[in-house]
């Protein structure tokens, strides 16, 4: 073959790829397409909120926010569900539930979750079947919710000039915090969020925000803190009286 019949070759190669391309992408189309007809199975992971504790108490225990689901039906149903970006969750009212009460001096329940495939499947309006759910067993209590008054406690790093020792006072110095009884009683107070400041010169104050979990509530958000720089020999029994002059 000579290299002009050569050259010939490649190039009704090169002006058949293209259209040879097409059509194999094409027929993947519709082959993919054939397949999201029919019944296939699935898994996806969908995020759940739980609702509705009984009075007065709060849901504690590792509860997991997102549930592996199994799934049966067509197969763009399923694919659709993947692909799903924004995905309201699903939701466990304990209202609706019946878990059982798992014996010993401690109340500790239990929820089985093939129980919420029907409930689930209402909430997504789903065309297909949901096989089963992972974890398969909830395990949880309850705690009373209770409300008390906890200090503030700054949480400031100064850096202050030699020959001197810095007072931080919160104001308010205390805030109503709701929450579980079991955690309120392992804590001191409500920290105030990390600040650093270096090369203090005098006197000032600062609103920062109060650092806690999302499941306590506080009747307020910030604080501020007054930063005050005294001599080592001046005590603040006396800065305290003269505050009050």
């Amino acid at each position: 073959m000579t290299a002009d019949e050569k050259k010939k070759k490649r190039g009704i190669l090169y002006r058949e790829l293209p259209a040879f391309t097409f059509f194999l992408l094409l027929s993947f189309v519709f082959w993919y397409l054939n397949e999201l007809g029919k019944e296939l199975e699935g898994t996806i992971n969908y995020p759940v909120r739980y609702i509705n504790p009984p009075k007065d108490r709060i849901i504690t225990g590792d509860l997991p926010d997102k549930m592996e689901m199994d799934l049966r039906g067509p197969g763009y149903s399923i694919l659709k569900m993947k692909l799903s970006g924004s995905r309201a969750p699903v939701v466990i009212d304990f209202t609706r539930v019946a878990p059982k009460r798992i014996p010993g001096p401690v109340p500790h329940y239990y929820l089985v979750t093939s129980g919420l495939i029907q409930n689930f499947s209402k909430q997504l309006h789903a065309d297909f079947e949901i096989i089963s759910i992972h974890p398969d067993t909830l395990f949880f209590g309850y705690d009373r919710l209770v409300t008390r008054r906890m200090a503030v406690l700054p949480d400031l790093k100064l850096d202050a000039p030699a020959g001197t020792r810095v007072v931080l006072v919160a104001d308010p110095d205390s805030v109503t915090v709701t929450g579980p009884d079991h955690v309120l009683d392992t804590l001191r107070g409500i920290s105030t969020r990390h600040r650093s400041f270096s090369r203090m010169e005098g006197n000032f104050k600062v609103k920062v925000p109060l650092v806690f979990p999302e499941y306590l509530e506080t009747t307020q958000k910030r604080v501020n803190v007054e930063v005050t720089l005294l001599d080592r020999d001046v005590s603040v029994f006396s800065l305290k009286n003269h505050q009050k002059k």
